[in-house]
């Protein structure tokens, strides 16, 4: 998969995620009005809960499945795919508390919801890494393999210091659920071994930085590698 239609693929996937969070309470209070649940009291009020719910789980299916896939394609095609696509995986279930709140943003108490800052920050990361995938060049050697393989440690390194925050997205899913309280105890011993049980908040932000950065430095090095053969080209 080439960069050009990558950044179409989750640009165009992001877009359709903000339609349908807009959209979706206008399409649930239409279902509403024509099902006639008002004849019996509180039935409304149920069927609204269950339309919200199977909506925004059929919604993020809609636009995570194809994104998931999309970065496979991307990661593989670049060399990245050992470990941008474990990382990538794990933030996106890290921001499935956020994804799954974004239909009632407007409401009040919002960031006071369980994980939703949590997943902000998942989601910081997913858009830096799709970013990385974006700008990344398909040479493993020279300054590029470089950064790669920065890039490879640092992410490494961020997935074990988020860890309770992708755990608390893996609890969503029915089917990894079972996985979190074995993986939350082994972690969080290895986190108390290290001592950074109560650095983790500073330590996200300074992989994120440092994530960033090495995003940046991938994207220049990528420029300075294609400049040459530009110039051969015109020669």
């Amino acid at each position: 998969m080439t960069a050009e239609v990558f950044i179409r693929r989750w640009l165009g996937l992001f877009a359709l995620l903000a339609g349908l969070v807009i959209f979706s309470p206008f399409l649930i209070q239409a279902v509403l009005a024509h099902s006639g649940c008002s004849a019996i009291s509180g039935r409304c009020d149920i069927l609204a809960g269950a339309l919200d719910h199977y909506c925004n789980a059929l919604m993020l299916a809609l636009i995570l499945i194809p994104l998931l896939v999309a970065i496979a394609g991307r990661s593989l095609a670049v060399g990245m795919f050992a470990f941008a696509f474990p990382f990538l995986l794990l933030v996106t279930a890290g921001a499935l508390p956020l994804l799954q709140s974004l239909g009632h943003v407007a409401r009040p108490g919002f960031l006071d919801e369980t994980g939703v800052m949590q997943g902000a920050t998942q989601l910081l990361f997913l858009l830096v890494g799709l970013v990385c995938l974006s700008v990344a060049g398909d040479d493993q050697e020279g300054a590029s393999g470089a950064w790669k393989a920065v890039l490879g440690f640092v992410m490494l390194s961020a997935g074990f210091v988020t860890a309770p925050s992708w755990l608390a997205g893996f609890a969503l899913l029915p089917y990894a659920s079972h996985l979190v309280p074995p993986l939350a105890l082994f972690i969080g011993r290895a986190h108390a071994a290290l001592g950074i049980t109560d650095l983790l908040p500073m330590l996200q932000t300074q992989i994120l930085v440092a994530m960033t950065l090495g995003t940046a430095g991938l994207m220049f090095s990528r420029a300075r590698t294609d400049a040459p053969a530009r110039k051969r080209s015109w020669a």
